[in-house]
């Protein structure tokens, strides 16, 4: 397959994915990362992965920083009350993007990922939708649900493929990280889904059958991946309870929840350009 052999599984940002992966697929799905709800909890006052402090809590937190006055920045840290994975599978029910909307006022998919990736700052200013990301933590935090993490297949993803792979009996399986540095062979019919989702690891990036029938691809910051395989496997994928998503047409891109020159004309108003030399494009961090 061209993709893997040229290091270019994961498409760029305006390439249409059908188009990117026409070579061996005919359907692509994207598909999102679940919110949660672990049972019996309380008393927890975020339930993000990653939550704002002061620099004074900084500080206090480790000494490197105790000499050091007058920052003024946005510190973020690992919140110490995410749940680990043997939890999550304990006692972890998946919370579908449907479900969110559903039961808030935000109005669409793309809304949920809007809100999402302003909450961990991965937009341009102009680009930062403050007004979905208050509606989803107002209903998060009322309903005891914690946010999906960015950037890596979640526990309930990689449970989600598990099972696909072996209802599709795709029991040879490769992995490859994000920067095509490791690839290795799984072989799932002495693995057990424990196992499975243990075996990828945070940036493994890249997961296919051996036979390149079927392909997961995620990237960096993103609150969604993309599943491509044929039409006939589509009834199987709309099974498994921890996918949900959508089948892209034929415009849809990594931009899929922006419409057409929407971006543009939000950032050309704020005399904003779209692309830097550095950076990902909109997706360019800053404060």
């Amino acid at each position: 397959m061209k993709i893997i052999e040229e290091n270019k599984i994961y498409p760029d940002e305006e390439t249409p994915v059908l188009e990117h992966y026409k070579e061996n697929f005919d359907l692509v799905k994207i598909c999102f990362l679940p919110f949660f709800k672990i049972d019996s909890e309380s008393n927890i006052s975020s339930r993000k992965v990653t939550k704002q402090i002061s620099f004074e809590e900084l500080k206090a937190k480790d000494d490197i920083f105790k000499d050091i006055s007058g920052v003024d920045a946005k510190i973020y840290v690992s919140n110490e009350n995410y749940p680990k994975t043997p939890e999550i599978i304990k006692s972890g029910k998946v919370v579908k993007w449907n479900k969110v909307i559903s039961e808030t006022t935000l109005e669409n998919f793309r809304e949920v990922n809007r809100a999402l990736k302003t909450s961990i700052d991965a937009y341009k200013k102009p680009l930062r939708r403050f007004d979905l990301l208050n509606k989803l933590e107002k209903y998060t935090e009322k309903n005891e649900i914690w946010f999906p993490i960015e950037g890596h297949f979640d526990t309930f993803t990689k449970i989600g493929i598990y099972k696909l792979l072996n209802i599709l009996g795709k029991n040879n399986v490769i992995v490859i990280d994000e920067f095509y540095e490791e690839k290795r062979e799984l072989d799932l019919t002495s693995m057990t889904e424990l196992e499975f989702v243990e075996q990828i690891k945070f940036k493994d990036y890249y997961i296919y059958a051996a036979d390149k029938s079927i392909l997961f691809a995620i990237s960096w910051d993103d609150f969604f991946y993309f599943i491509a395989t044929q039409k006939e496997n589509l009834r199987v994928i709309d099974e498994i309870n921890e996918i949900e998503g959508f089948n892209a047409n034929d415009k849809d891109s990594h931009l899929w929840d922006w419409e057409e020159g929407e971006i543009e004309k939000i950032l050309n108003k704020a005399n904003y350009s779209k692309k830097e030399p550095w950076g990902k494009g909109i997706f360019k961090k800053e404060n």
